[in-house]
């Protein structure tokens, strides 16, 4: 945490905020439950109405609409999510992330990688041929990159990540026998995309998986090959995406979601974790479902039934 202490109408200036109280001086960034008479908090959600009527907070980031549970010095705003984002850049002094400079000499880096200024590659990574890292990027120990890989700029790549893998491509033959079906596309990851730690990306078969611009990826994210996961798009913890699957831009998709292959998630879809799509979503908004395992005929007849009985509402 940070040393220095601000008075609330400077952090309310630096986040865009109305100063609704005393212009008092605030040492630190807490939850509502820990925050003190010294701490700021945020409150966004009505999950948390109790631990803002019992919050000891100096001061909290709310909303026009929510301002009026919480009688103390608050910053009025309404994107509270966003402005305490914005906060925490006050309350930390020093990120372990802006530390991170320089190629490390327990990396591996083939001789044929092209690495711009500014980019840092942790101890353990392994960057093969053929792969291109953009200005800025930050990628933690443990990475690998495997060949024909591109990484753009001011990427973050969290510890234990595989970029650039063969995707699950087998075909059978005559003697029920797999034939591997070898990849021969690249992965492209576009500036300002955060990848989680253990997350496996593949390589497309013959068209490249895509990973767009400003995308987010929490933890054991998988991405298969031949995917296009579009702007913007964030996705939560042991999301799995099937390949050749097209996911369009600013969507969210939960954690533990599972998404079958070859479909085409138009932009703007939230989905709700646990949630499992099989089939093509064409219109905008919230989504969620999920179906206990049984046999796939009987599976079929019972989500049609459910379809029919919801249609009736």
């Amino acid at each position: 945490m940070s040393s220095k202490a601000y008075k609330l109408s400077y952090i309310a200036k630096y986040i865009g905020a109305s100063l609704d109280g005393d212009d008092i001086e605030i040492s630190s960034m807490k939850s509502l439950a820990s925050a003190s008479d010294k701490d700021i908090s945020f409150f966004y959600s009505n999950k948390f109405k109790e631990d803002l009527s019992k919050t000891n907070a100096g001061a909290v980031i709310t909303d026009t609409a929510n301002s009026k549970y919480f009688k103390g010095n608050k910053l009025i705003i309404d994107n509270v999510h966003l402005a305490y984002a914005k906060a925490t850049d006050l309350f930390a002094e020093s990120t372990f992330l802006s530390e991170k400079k320089g190629l490390s000499k327990e990396a591996f880096i083939n001789k044929e990688a092209v690495i711009s200024d500014d980019v840092y590659v942790g101890p353990g990574c392994v960057i093969e041929k053929n792969v291109e890292i953009g200005k800025g990027s930050i990628l933690l120990p443990n990475v690998t990159v495997l060949s024909n890989v591109s990484i753009g700029e001011n990427c973050i790549i969290h510890s234990g990540t595989v970029i650039g893998s063969d995707g699950l491509g087998f075909a059978k033959d005559e003697n029920d026998k797999w034939k591997k079906i070898n990849h021969l596309g690249k992965v492209v990851i576009n500036n300002d995309v955060e990848i989680g730690s253990n997350c496996t990306i593949d390589r497309g078969t013959l068209d490249d998986t895509i990973i767009g611009e400003n995308v987010k990826l929490d933890d054991q994210v998988h991405i298969a090959h031949n995917c296009k996961i579009g702007k913007s798009t964030i996705m939560g913890a042991n999301a799995t995406i099937g390949g050749s699957t097209i996911i369009g831009k600013n969507c969210m998709i939960g954690g533990l979601c599972g998404v079958a292959d070859n479909l085409v998630i138009t932009d703007g879809v939230t989905v709700s974790p646990v949630s499992f799509i099989f089939k093509s979503i064409n219109k905008a908004g919230k989504y969620s479902g999920s179906a206990p395992l049984m046999p796939r005929g009987e599976w079929l007849k019972a989500s049609a039934t459910y379809k029919k009985l919801s249609k009736k509402d």
